[in-house]
């Protein structure tokens, strides 16, 4: 059985992996368009651990809902 701990790193790893494929997502899309137009790509920031660490608390809250 796991324990909390275990639930609450698990949470923080799938929001974290949320999050990066969603930025994978964006960063293939833009570079596909930027490829299309003939253009440089620009940056795009991934997630923070702000970002990462506000989807783990909402997972985690609806986790705890009974």
């Amino acid at each position: 059985m796991a324990t909390g701990y275990d639930v609450r790193y698990n949470i923080l790893n799938d929001a974290k992996n949320i999050l990066f494929e969603k930025w994978h997502d964006q960063c293939s899309f833009l570079k596909r368009n930027a490829d299309l137009e003939r253009r440089l790509l620009e940056p795009v920031p991934g997630p923070t651990a702000a970002e990462i660490k506000a989807l783990a608390e909402e997972l985690y809250e609806f986790v705890q809902r009974k």
